[in-house]
């Protein structure tokens, strides 16, 4: 076949606004001769044309997915996360944590897996970490949440959220992975505020008064809601409370507003709330233990 023969073969299958606008793109007119080229620059110029015709048949680039032997995917990327195989597991990197689950559901089913993920705000010390997993009835190993690589932050160069599930799995997964806060978010799941990472990190505060806290609370530039705690044996929630040295209680908590509060009271516990805000949980006066702690 010369070129004029395949230029019209060509013309004839790509929709083009104007019948000679291939033509036209490559310097070729009908009727004329054909003008001495080298081959490998028209070959070249030709794939151009078609491949840069093919995406503007294309209005939108979508999600890509990769498949293995046997048409099953080996993996799913989209601008919300990142699916792939990786050492006998599927490994999904987060890579918009504020997406909508939905977005992570529909990726996981085009690797063949029931996941249905939610990223929920949690305190520093809990991103990356599973607030909620719950496996079908046919589980096949353990699932995990993390950071990646291990001890990055989100915000980071390559950090990202990261969760696993077993190459085989054939049940569904109901999980929650912690992810930052967004302003004003109230936290999901949150540590003990005076663990590390956290707003009151090294902080003691057994024994010690809200008027002692608070002046902790203070030079840290945080703001403070409360939480009143109350004994409650036959309470139908029930907390065990351990702090180390009293022993395990049956409580419940009651929100208080601040200016019932007197700075004479005991700290039970503080707790993260939000971005800059933490929650101090208070009594009146040292709660009885319901049980002594184990082995004491």
């Amino acid at each position: 076949m010369n070129e004029t023969e395949l230029l019209e073969k060509m013309r004839s299958q790509i929709a083009l606004r104007d019948p000679d606008e291939l033509a036209l793109a490559i310097g070729w007119r009908p009727g004329e001769p054909a003008k001495t080229r080298r081959p490998h620059r028209w070959r070249r110029l030709v794939a151009g044309v078609v491949v840069t015709a093919g995406l503007a048949a294309a209005a939108v680039v979508g999600p890509s997915v990769v498949a293995g032997i046997g048409g099953s995917a080996t993996s799913y990327a989209s601008s919300a996360i990142d699916i792939r195989q990786e050492n006998g597991q599927w490994v999904a990197r987060i890579k918009d944590p504020l997406a909508e689950h939905a977005e992570y559901a529909k990726a996981f089913r085009a690797v063949g897996l029931d996941v249905d993920l939610q990223l929920v705000p949690v305190s520093p010390s809990f991103v990356g970490d599973l607030v909620r997993a719950r496996p079908g009835p046919k589980p096949a190993g353990t699932f995990e949440g993390g950071l990646e690589p291990s001890g990055c932050k989100i915000g980071e160069a390559g950090c990202h959220l990261a969760f696993r599930v077993p190459v085989g799995f054939e049940g569904d997964v109901r999980a929650q992975l912690g992810r930052p806060a967004e302003p004003g978010e109230v936290y999901l799941a949150a540590a003990t505020a005076t663990m590390p990472g956290e707003v009151l990190e090294g902080v003691r505060l057994e024994d010690r008064t809200v008027g002692e806290v608070l002046d902790e609370v203070r030079k840290r530039d945080l703001q403070v809601v409360y939480e009143l705690v109350k004994s409650d044996p036959g309470g139908t929630t029930i907390f065990s409370f351990n702090d180390g040295r009293k022993g395990v209680f049956r409580v419940t908590y009651v929100p208080i507003a601040a200016d019932a509060v007197r700075s004479d009271w005991l700290v039970w516990r503080a707790v993260p709330h939000s971005e800059g805000v933490v929650k101090l949980v208070v009594t009146p006066q040292p709660l009885e233990p319901d049980a002594p702690l184990p082995g004491s």
